[in-house]
């Protein structure tokens, strides 16, 4: 069982490293706390001796999905360009591992539903990419701990991409067609946080809860280009956008259903460099 451990963590390392070079990718998303959940779905049913029980401190492998909703975000690219915004949907599963409660390298696979649209002069550009494969990786490390205070200070640090066919394109309200289209979007993303957990008595049983806040930094490269078959002297393309604002503000929780329970919970929002909504959940094994 420890050399599976271990095979699992140099696989999920290397693809991470990997990730620094070619592009892979993230979003902030997921549970925050490494401590919780406390059990594990399939471990505890094996932890039949004390041994046990501290090596699966030691070492958690966690699952998770999560959908991440983005209502606006604008972009800023040349001055030929104005009212750029993108938005669309993430659909991403995770899989980390969790050493001492400390650090979490992790990747994550899915799927990307986006759309942007901007002006040229008075010609509005819109583009409706269809469902791409999505690819990322990042770490999340626990910084320090104000013991006095009961507070947390998490980094997390994430990368993601996605290529996706151009679908649909329209000028100006008139449907074009280009099969060479492109559609590349990167982001990269580190986030500060500040958490604290709370042990709630209900009624049948205790709940965790973590809320937590902090600032954020992100951009993006968006990188759009068609050739308009209306009016084909006219360069349609983003120029290669990022982020009109990089630097975010960050509001979550994360909520454990039962004390005993591998599962938990969560709910992010994110404001100022754009609106978007994240629901996770997870799973630790």
């Amino acid at each position: 069982m420890q050399k599976r451990y271990w095979v699992v963590l140099s696989l999920i390392i290397s693809i991470c490293c990997i990730a620094q070079n070619n592009g892979f990718a993230a979003t902030v998303g997921n549970s925050l706390d490494l401590d919780i959940p406390e059990r594990s779905a399939i471990l505890r049913e094996q932890a039949v001796d004390q041994a046990l029980d501290s090596y699966e401190q030691a070492i958690k492998l966690t699952a998770s999905f999560d959908a991440e909703f983005i209502f606006n975000k604008d972009l800023h690219t040349t001055s030929e360009v104005t009212g750029a915004e993108l938005k669309g949907n993430w659909y991403m599963a995770k899989l980390g591992i969790t050493i001492l409660n400390r650090v979490q390298p992790y990747i994550k696979i899915g799927t990307s539903d986006l759309e942007t649209e901007w002006k040229q002069g008075s010609t509005k550009m819109e583009v409706d990419a269809d469902g791409g494969f999505a690819i990322g990786g990042g770490l999340k490390a626990k910084i320090w701990e104000f013991e006095d205070l009961g507070l947390r200070l998490t980094g997390d640090v994430q990368y993601r991409t996605t290529e996706p066919d151009a679908g649909t394109i329209t000028v100006s309200g008139t449907r074009v067609t280009d099969p060479g289209a492109t559609f590349d979007v990167n982001e990269l993303q580190a986030s500060l946080l500040v958490s604290k957990k709370f042990e709630i008595p209900l009624k049948w049983q205790s709940v965790y809860a973590v809320p937590y806040t902090g600032v954020s930094y992100a951009d993006s490269n968006v990188d759009v280009h068609f050739v308009n078959t209306v009016n084909p002297g006219l360069d349609s393309s983003l120029f290669k956008a990022n982020n009109k604002k990089c630097y975010g503000y960050v509001l979550g929780c994360d909520i454990v259903p039962s004390l005993s329970s591998a599962f938990i919970y969560s709910i992010e929002l994110r404001l100022v460099d754009e609106t978007a909504l994240s629901l996770g959940g997870t799973m630790k094994f």
